[in-house]
């Protein structure tokens, strides 16, 4: 076997091949709960629910990770979906 093929790179040569200084681990977000959600929409599944919702639309707080979940029918439904959402962190203060 050859060696050079099983030999990893040195540090410095992976360092020195870079292009961009690498993320920080850690990043200092000192933000207030409902300042920023996640959002995410899943689907289109082949099944329908007991209620015939196909999708689903997550709302995930950055600060608390307080998830909220709508179900959804149909995929135009997303809009208003969002606009409850907003509404009811507005509604809670």
């Amino acid at each position: 076997m050859d060696e050079q093929t099983h030999k990893p790179d040195c540090i410095m040569c992976t360092e020195a091949k870079q292009h961009i200084e690498p993320f920080p681990n850690t990043v200092n977000q000192s933000m207030e709960p409902r300042e920023l959600t996640h959002i995410d929409l899943w689907g289109k599944y082949t099944v329908n629910s007991i209620n015939s919702n196909q999708y689903y639309l997550l709302f995930m707080d950055n600060t608390k990770h307080y998830i909220t979940v709508s179900f959804l029918k149909e995929k135009s439904e997303v809009a208003q979906a969002v606009i409850n959402y907003i509404a009811q962190l507005l509604v809670q203060g």
